[in-house]
């Protein structure tokens, strides 16, 4: 019996929703169609919890997200000093992104032959023989680390790249 009712809720909500889409405008509609998207991540993520399918931490996170973007544009709105400093946040972390590649700061070429240890003029055969032999020395399997592994890889792409 709590099944039906549910299911008849569940039904209502769902055509009382579809009502307003169909009398809102465009913009309107694209607006609630994020709203009802975002409801219904929500719903499914505490369904899958209730079900055992998702872990409960999971969908408390699923269900806050929209909420904190809520906050968050409420905070902005009433006190508008926040907003600069977001985007100077945001533009700080570009730069810093864009100034580093992802294995670390950028190489150069000198660099790059200084830590594989091989002339500046050296043949792909020679850049993959000395990047072989110094990964299999500092791979973080075998006791070395990440950030090693991350510049030995970095420079071989870097030399093997730019001698073509």
């Amino acid at each position: 019996m709590a099944r039906i009712i549910l299911l008849l809720a569940v039904g209502i909500i769902a055509w009382l929703a579809w009502q307003k889409f169909q009398s809102s405008n465009a913009r309107e509609k694209r607006k609630l169609l994020l709203q009802y998207l975002l409801i219904g991540l929500a719903l499914v993520a505490v369904l899958a919890a209730m079900t055992g399918r998702l872990h409960w931490v999971g969908a408390a996170v699923a269900v806050l997200l929209p909420v904190l973007g809520r906050i968050l544009q409420w905070l902005t709105r009433h006190l508008p000093w926040l907003a600069p400093l977001l985007a100077k946040h945001a533009q700080a972390r570009q730069e810093q992104r864009s100034s580093t590649t992802e294995n670390g700061p950028h190489l150069t070429r000198d660099e790059a032959c200084k830590i594989l240890d091989v002339p500046a003029d050296a043949s792909d055969e020679e850049i993959i023989a000395a990047h072989r032999k110094l990964i299999q020395r500092l791979h973080p399997d075998r006791g070395g680390n990440d950030y090693l592994a991350s510049r030995i890889n970095a420079a071989k792409e870097l030399l093997l790249k730019t001698g073509k």
